[in-house]
């Protein structure tokens, strides 16, 4: 994180949460609804969001639009959360539109990014928004730019305590951001038996816009309204798939509400290829080694990355941390037998899981103090998983992304 900007935000821990919006709501309106200045795409879900977004921004771009993309976390600077036409805002550009808020004391660190990214946003004057939720969909700062277009990528079961402990219940919360918006659009990921608990009946699946159909050598057949080529998938993992039959989705409905002309094969062909979002597994050179990276941060992602690894021929020594409120034994049970060496580490964050509970999850795991002594244990192939933290502090040491 930038100097100055991490000092203007010190006084609001990230962890903090708020389940309530009337706050944000004050402050916003007190310097002119920011978020209502322009239209919007809401991504929710429990894993996903991210890799869904960026393809997305990638599409509306592609066509012409000026976006502003909002995602969170951030890997190595918080920058990163707030983009303008693919790029990361300024940061004497953000460091301005948080301070705009400093009358407010009381927003969350989520809240204060969220509200000088609707400002940022707002005086760039974009033709359209794609913003990312953070948890949930009934109470995220998210919800009050009144998106016109939502997506949800899936359901699981992260943040159980704040969301609810059966997936119906997490349902019907995420379900809330698809019921405001006009056009809701539902991935792959969300279990049948779950549509009903979302509340949003006028929602499509994704795959009734478009089709998507892995080809091999990560090449996919799309069509969508009679149009169709090839794309080259710019993330690794077979579950990716879904999230870009989502993106493709939204930019359909998009099209729809007269944003933007239908989505031209060429154009889409040309997104798809700048796609970059790192940390899902994605090479990075780190002190003069490759290291294979995925934000794999819940027990759904960590089965992924699981079932990705089966299809893989080396065999990767692991790298693992996360924090607090993660599964961490029910992640272990599903990524112990698909590694070799384990070195557990410490995290840099007041919320990090403890090394004792970390090394009893893993059988035969070494611990280290830092994610760099870490590395320096394990032999290569080297595969860094389990928390955006983990993954953000090896990417600082990037020497040149792969």
């Amino acid at each position: 994180m930038s100097i100055d900007v991490a000092l203007i935000l010190e006084n609001r821990p990230q962890g903090r949460i708020r389940p309530e919006l009337d706050g944000l709501r004050e402050a916003l309106a007190e310097i002119g609804n920011p978020q209502l200045d322009f239209p919007s795409i809401l991504v929710v879900g429990t894993n996903g969001k991210g890799s869904t977004a960026a393809m997305l921004d990638a599409l509306l771009r592609s066509h012409g639009l000026s976006t502003g993309l909002f995602t969170s976390p951030h890997l190595v600077r918080v920058e990163e959360r707030v983009r303008l036409d693919g790029a990361p805002v300024d940061e004497p550009v953000l460091e301005s539109a948080i301070g705009r808020f400093d009358e407010y004391p009381d927003l969350t660190y989520f809240e204060t990014l969220t509200a000088a990214a609707f400002s940022v946003f707002s005086e760039a004057q974009v033709d359209v928004a794609v913003l990312e939720a953070g948890m949930g969909g009934s109470w995220d700062a998210t919800r009050l730019a009144e998106s016109t277009i939502a997506g949800l990528t899936n359901i699981g079961s992260d943040h159980a305590g704040w969301l609810g402990a059966e997936p119906a219940e997490i349902a019907r919360d995420k379900g809330q951001a698809l019921a405001a918006a006009d056009s809701a659009v539902i991935g792959s990921g969300v279990d049948e038996t779950l549509v009903v608990a979302l509340g949003a009946p006028a929602a499509r699946r994704a795959r009734a816009l478009v089709r998507c159909t892995d080809t091999g050598g990560a090449r996919v057949a799309v069509s969508w309204n009679g149009r169709e080529t090839t794309v080259r998938m710019p993330f690794s993992g077979g579950f990716q798939i879904g999230n870009l039959e989502l993106a493709l989705a939204l930019a359909v409905e998009a099209a729809n509400a007269g944003w933007l002309n239908m989505l031209e094969p060429s154009r889409v062909r040309v997104a798809l290829d700048g796609v970059c979002w790192p940390g899902r597994l994605s090479v990075h050179r780190v002190k003069g080694r490759d290291v294979l990276t995925d934000c794999a941060h819940n027990f759904e992602a960590a089965t992924a990355l699981a079932e990705h690894l089966d299809g893989l021929d080396a065999r990767f020594n692991l790298l693992f941390s996360c924090l607090d409120d993660k599964p961490v034994e029910a992640m272990a049970g599903v990524l112990r037998d698909r590694v070799d060496d384990v070195v557990v580490c410490r995290l840099d964050d007041e919320r990090a899981m403890p090394l004792e509970r970390l090394a009893a999850a893993f059988a035969g795991a070494e611990v280290a103090d830092d994610p760099q002594s870490g590395l320096d244990r394990l032999s290569d192939p080297v595969l860094a998983a389990g928390s955006i933290r983990l993954v953000g502090s090896l990417l600082a040491l990037e020497e040149k992304p792969r």
